[in-house]
């Protein structure tokens, strides 16, 4: 059994400024150091795109200092609030910010959907013969993809198709052919959503920053709503994928008190 924790969205802003009366940077920290606290265990932490809100690199440097506190490996991609160039200048490579990430008995493709010319996601200049070459030799593995952009119509207040995935076809096409990937993870949607895209189950989180009120009568200027930082727990066994949402749940008011932790199971 492996474990890993998605976290989205974050839109940081410089140090000292506000996103619509929010501090992104303390969102984040909050979640991080919940993660740090009560998933210790976890493989890896993905946070899928959306680093920074307009691609300040001030921000991109606020990012970098908040992870040096994070024991556990931290693996980034880029949406389309982001900057490539100013998140390179910051950590480092070239190229797109993508990568595999091998686990015991599965395999993680974080994919880089950031399209520099618009909010719509894109897997042009390579990057869809790149993720055909890593499914090729990830036949004997059960995989899982994690990326910033919904590759299609997510029926969702606000988002339209310009805000879709360039040739989502494409992108379907290939994770038919190879039948090893169990899961896709996406952000982008502000939205804590479920379903299937292609056959493949998906979960999408709704992230650490702002949100967007599910209003289905809402298709103009979006609702933004400040729910409670998000993450989401990915356990990966056989073959079998199990997602927990995050939700703020320390700020709920308990109607039945549990045992205290570790009570239940203490040996005398």
């Amino acid at each position: 059994m492996q474990k890993i924790i998605q976290l989205t969205d974050p839109h940081l802003v410089a140090p000292g400024k506000t996103l619509f009366g929010l501090d992104p940077a303390h969102r984040l920290r909050d979640a991080l150091a919940h993660i740090s606290s009560e998933h210790p265990d976890s493989a890896a932490i993905l946070i899928t795109g959306d680093l920074t809100d307009t691609g300040d690199p001030e921000a991109y440097k606020l990012l970098q200092r908040m992870l040096t506190d994070v024991a556990l490996p931290v693996h980034l991609t880029l949406g389309n609030h982001d900057n490539r160039s100013a998140y390179r200048n910051v950590f480092g490579g070239y190229g797109f910010a993508q990568e595999v990430i091998d686990l015991k008995g599965w395999r993680i493709i974080l994919l880089d959907t950031n399209d520099e010319d618009s909010d719509c996601g894109a897997l042009d200049g390579g990057r869809l013969e790149w993720l055909d070459e890593q499914l090729v030799r990830s036949v004997d593995v059960p995989v899982v993809i994690a990326m910033h952009h919904t590759p299609s119509n997510f029926h969702a207040p606000f988002f339209g198709p310009e805000d879709d995935m360039r040739d989502p076809e494409g992108f379907l096409r290939v994770i038919a052919k190879h039948k090893t990937v169990r899961h896709m993870l996406f952000g982008h949607r502000h939205l804590t959503a479920a379903g299937s895209f292609g056959g493949v189950p998906f979960t999408a989180n709704r992230g650490t920053a702002h949100h967007i009120a599910l209003d289905f009568q809402q298709y103009g200027r979006s609702t933004l709503v400040a729910a409670a930082p998000s993450y989401d727990v990915i356990f990966l066994g056989d073959e079998n994928v199990i997602v927990h949402s995050h939700h703020g749940l320390e700020s709920y008011q308990a109607i039945r008190p549990g045992d205290p932790k570790n009570e239940l199971y203490a040996v005398a």
